[in-house]
């Protein structure tokens, strides 16, 4: 077993010389200096390349006498790997690796090593069987630790969904706090002021639109009122219908801002010289698109999380105001490769059970999108979709999961 180990870390390491990327490879690996200098309970994520299918290489370089402690894990408990720990001083340890004239001093998930100032070593994870969603490594010297996840493209967006669910609960409990706060502050009994009372003048009411500068159609959006009468910012929401009402005197200057998917951003400044004022919003124009990084799918399937509901109506607002535009749903993925079936989606339907290209999976996705937006009133003719999978990708060889991540995404491009 142990030869056939050797055997394949040597097949690989030749397949990476002559493809000569820039990896983390024999010929380039990942680079970590011993003694470790912080005690860091984060975990450092890192990806693996498409083409780096079965091993991954690690080079520790000591800067100092010390004793270090390690041990590899499976990201899923079906997946299988092992460590080989070469020794190398020279700098041609590929060649060297290929010539068969280097072995491995060790084959253990786990142990101990005592480093020397200026000694090498060569950390090679080896993928054996299962799923190959990616490996754990730890190190210690000391009291410092390092924690690196690294993350095959298999898992990719089983790992992608964690991240998401921990930042919606982050975002859920500033929400909660920021609620706790306003209850508190009106709890608290603040000392009474007596001010003059002064008559409101009815004149000093300003109603105000947000306009489609296109189409001339008033439309809904939240204006950003940054600076106004000495009062402190705030959010209105302009509803098409009744747009929103402002109090201030004829002549006063206000700073506004808005920002809302599909139209380009508005920041200016407006001088009120009548009991009435429009905003204009631009949409965008032909040719120009919009990045979805808030559409979720479960994980190599084509369902839609229903957290991706608050972006998508963001999307069919902008359609619906924009009825005389023509769209592209595109879908994109982490690179292509053959998706393979979730088993512990197995017991529901097709949309969860899909195997087969990241292309056509990207497809799917484009055409679910589809489905939605015409459900909710958009006209089947504006809109057309294609699946890219990973032929456009944003970052081309990612080296860590918030690269990855911007891979997978939906693009809506405005084609006439």
């Amino acid at each position: 077993m142990r030869s056939l180990f050797i055997l394949l870390c040597l097949i690989v390491a030749g397949k990476l010389l002559s493809a000569q990327e820039s990896y983390p490879n024999c010929t380039n690996p990942k680079k970590i200096k011993i003694p470790l200098v912080s005690n860091n309970d984060d975990v450092d994520q890192i990806y693996y390349q498409e083409a780096d299918e079965y091993t991954y290489w690690y080079q520790l370089l000591a800067e100092d006498d010390c004793i270090l402690t390690y041990k590899i894990t499976s990201i899923e408990e079906t997946d299988d790997y092992e460590l080989l720990i070469y020794k190398h001083q020279e700098k041609s340890f590929c060649n060297a690796l290929i010539k068969n004239s280097v072995k491995p001093i060790s084959i253990s998930k786990e142990g101990a090593l005592r480093f020397k100032k200026g000694e090498n070593y060569f950390f090679n994870v080896v993928y054996l069987n299962g799923n190959g969603c990616g490996h754990n490594l730890s190190l210690k010297t000391g009291e410092n630790k390092l924690n690196i996840k690294a993350i095959q493209n298999e898992c990719v967006e089983e790992v992608m969904a964690e991240i998401v669910e921990e930042e919606l609960e982050e975002e859920e409990l500033a929400e909660e706090l920021v609620e706790v706060e306003t209850k508190v502050e009106e709890v608290i009994e603040k000392p009474k002021v007596v001010e003059p009372v002064v008559e409101v003048v009815e004149d000093n009411k300003i109603i105000g639109w947000v306009i489609n500068s296109k189409t001339k159609q008033t439309i809904d959006a939240t204006v950003h009122i940054v600076a106004y009468n000495n009062i402190p910012s705030q959010q209105i929401f302009a509803n098409a219908e009744n747009g929103f009402e402002l109090d201030t005197d004829i002549d006063e200057k206000i700073i506004a801002s808005i920002i809302k998917l599909g139209y380009k951003t508005f920041y200016d400044t407006i001088v009120v010289n009548s009991d009435s004022l429009t905003i204009q919003l631009e949409p965008i124009d032909v040719g120009e698109k919009l990045i979805m990084n808030k559409v979720y799918f479960h994980p190599n399937t084509f369902v839609l999380k229903e957290e991706s509901k608050k972006e998508l109506n963001k999307l069919l607002d902008f359609m619906l105001e924009n009825k005389e535009y023509f769209f592209e749903i595109q879908g994109h993925t982490n690179g292509n490769r053959v998706v393979k079936k979730t088993k512990r989606y197995g017991h529901l339907g097709e949309d969860w059970n899909f195997k087969g290209t990241s292309k056509k999976l990207s497809k799917l996705r484009a055409e679910k999108i589809k489905t939605y937006l015409i459900k909710n009133g958009v006209h089947e003719s504006q809109l057309q979709t294609v699946g890219y999978g990973g032929d456009k990708m944003i970052v081309k060889k990612p080296k860590n999961m918030s690269q990855a991540m911007k891979n997978i995404r939906v693009e809506v491009i405005v084609i006439q």
